[in-house]
């Protein structure tokens, strides 16, 4: 299973990434890169959910209205407290951008950016999740856990997952989807620390009546600097190894040099599944249609 790999810099890496995209996950989605440079107006799209996961920002005050909800907001303002982490804005808002932090938009809502920077975008369908207008990744809370387990570990969950409430019935609890379709978190993923991140894939999502969709996770680099996070001694780029048949032949690999920029993406399917290891980088985690399929370790083949 091919794993697309592309940078911002480089439109025909950018362009085949998003096509390989959409034929994973069909009409369901849409995938762009987009960039702004001056002040523009970000609104939302009829009948559809955008999330817009900040790859680059500089001097970038992103701006809106009162009756907003925020997650990672400062312990300032004049806002009420909301479940699962999020407050609603009393008035209106402003905050700074950067790289690492969510942007959500509903049909309606219209937000003020300055500045300049560069976000990878994903629309899905609208359903019953309550999206915060921003995440901001400065202000929320670490959650070692995953790829990044080890102590003092920087991850940080602006989208993590919905489960359906048992109410919705058989089917409801056959589709493992959740309520929010897209799913994000941030981490620093390092070989230098214990435990190191974990070899693994994942597979498709079931739906229920026996049917299941594409599962991906892409990868979105970030350069750790601007979290004051230090680098792996002895490395200037990061790397990840792509597992092309993990569950069959584990020793068919790739390696990929990362850099700040760089997008990779691991795909499940109903065709085959991808693993990788990211050994050395910091990057947003974007899952579709969510963190609700459970990783499952790649055994080198003298383990087997």
């Amino acid at each position: 299973m091919t794993c697309p790999v592309a940078h911002i810099d480089d439109p025909a890496s950018v362009a085949a990434l998003l096509a390989a995209l959409t034929d994973l996950h069909g009409p369901a989605y849409g995938f762009a890169l987009g960039r702004w440079d001056g002040a523009a107006r970000w609104a939302g799209h009829a009948g559809r959910a955008v999330y817009r996961f900040v790859m680059a920002a500089e001097d970038a005050p992103l701006m809106g209205a009162a009756g907003a909800r925020l997650r990672g907001w400062p312990d300032q303002g004049d806002w009420r407290s909301l479940p699962n982490g999020m407050v609603e804005t009393a008035s209106p808002w402003q905050a700074g951008l950067w790289p690492g932090d969510v942007v959500a938009l509903e049909p309606g809502t219209q937000l003020e950016v300055q500045g300049r920077g560069v976000y990878f975008e994903v629309t899905t369908e609208l359903g019953g999740y309550a999206a915060p207008q921003a995440a901001l990744l400065r202000h929320l809370p670490d959650k070692p856990g995953g790829c990044a387990s080890y102590a003092g570990a920087f991850r940080r969950e602006a989208l993590p997952p919905v489960r359906a409430p048992l109410s919705d019935g058989v089917e409801g609890v056959a589709d493992r989807r959740g309520v929010n379709r897209v799913n994000e978190h941030t981490l620093d993923m390092r070989h230098d620390r214990l435990p190191p991140p974990s070899r693994h894939h994942h597979a498709p999502v079931a739906v229920g009546g026996g049917r299941s969709v594409a599962h991906s996770e892409i990868a979105l680099v970030l350069p750790r600097r601007v979290y004051g996070l230090p680098e792996v001694a002895g490395e200037t780029e990061g790397w990840v190894v792509l597992y092309t048949d993990p569950e069959h032949d584990p020793s068919a690999t790739v390696e990929v040099a990362l850099r700040p920029g760089s997008i990779v993406v691991t795909p499940a399917a109903g065709t085959g599944v991808a693993g990788h290891y990211f050994a050395n980088a910091f990057a947003m985690l974007v899952a579709i249609p969510g963190f609700v399929a459970p990783a499952r370790p790649i055994q080198d083949i003298a383990e087997r």
